[in-house]
C-alpha cells in the first residue's frame, strides 16, 4: 500500500511541473489573443481574413480566440503578419496642434488598460486618446 502512495506522489509532482509550464503558456496565449483581436480590429480585418492567411477555417480561428491553444506554426504566421502589417488607427480625437505623449506602463497596468479598451471595442491607443482629455475635467 505504501508503494502505491509514493508512486502517486511522484506522478503528481512530475505532472505539477507540466501544469506550471502549461499555465505560463496559457497566460502568453491570452496576451497574444488579446493583441491579435485588437490588431485585427484596428486594421479592419476579420477572423475570415486571418483564417485565410493561416490556411485554416474561420471556425478554427474563432476556437483559438475563444478557448483553444494556437499551434506554434500558426502563432508564428500570426506574429509575422502583425509585424508586417502596421496598425491603422482611426482616431476619434480632433487635435488642433500635434501633441505626442509617451507612456511607460508596467505590464499589469498595460494589460488592465487593454482589457478596458477591448471591452469598449477600441484599441489601446484609441482608448487612451479618448480618456486622456478627460483627465483635465
Amino acid at each position: 500500500m505504501q508503494k502505491n502512495f509514493e508512486k502517486v506522489i511522484i506522478d503528481l509532482q512530475s505532472c505539477g511541473n507540466n501544469a506550471i509550464f502549461a499555465n505560463v503558456d496559457a497566460q502568453k496565449q491570452d496576451e497574444l489573443k488579446l493583441k491579435v483581436k485588437l490588431w485585427l480590429k484596428a486594421n479592419n480585418y476579420g477572423y475570415a481574413w486571418l483564417a485565410e492567411k493561416c490556411y485554416v477555417t474561420e471556425a478554427t480561428v474563432r476556437n483559438w480566440m475563444a478557448r483553444k491553444i494556437i499551434p506554434a506554426a500558426k502563432e508564428h504566421i500570426i506574429r509575422a503578419l502583425m509585424k508586417d502589417v502596421p496598425l491603422q488607427f482611426a482616431s476619434q480625437v480632433q487635435v488642433t496642434e500635434e501633441t505626442r505623449v509617451t507612456l511607460s506602463l508596467d505590464s499589469e497596468t498595460r494589460k488592465m488598460l487593454e482589457k478596458k479598451a477591448f471591452a469598449q471595442g477600441k484599441t489601446l491607443a484609441e482608448f487612451l486618446a479618448d480618456e486622456v482629455p478627460r483627465l483635465g475635467e
